[in-house]
């Protein structure tokens, strides 16, 4: 009984994110930031999938080179007065999967309870940026 109370209440309190993830230009300086603790994101694999893209020619940066490269993708996450994320958005960079993979990890960022922004009173876009990058 005291199980199934703690797994109602865990899920009671774990934010919602959207299935969808849109792509989009924006001008994401003029968000207010999405405060997270510090992550280690991205991690070793995700920088060898940005690669594994580059190679392939999936995806091409100008500038940039599959075995040196410094990729930085903006992203926003819409959130509600209950701190539930109810948009995601990831900058266009014209590489789908990196683009899609951003929208992934931003989910999961509010999905784990990681968002240290307050829910705000009315709808509002957060944003922040991860840096894919090997030297």
């Amino acid at each position: 009984m005291t199980m199934m109370f703690g797994l109602v209440v865990a899920a009671f309190f774990n934010p919602t994110v959207p299935e969808n993830i849109d792509v989009a230009e924006a001008n994401w300086n003029n968000y207010p930031r999405l405060e997270t603790p510090t992550l280690a994101i991205p991690n070793g694999e995700m920088v060898t999938r940005v690669q594994r893209l580059m190679q392939s020619g999936e995806c091409s940066f100008e500038g940039q080179r599959p075995r040196r490269f410094s990729i930085d993708i903006s992203y926003g996450v819409q959130l509600d007065s209950a701190g539930n994320a109810t948009r995601i958005i990831v900058e266009d960079v014209g590489c789908r999967p990196l683009e899609l993979m951003v929208g992934r990890i931003a989910a999961d960022i509010v999905r784990r309870g990681w968002v240290r922004t307050a829910p705000p009173a009315r709808p509002t876009i957060y944003a922040n940026r991860i840096n894919f990058n090997l030297s």
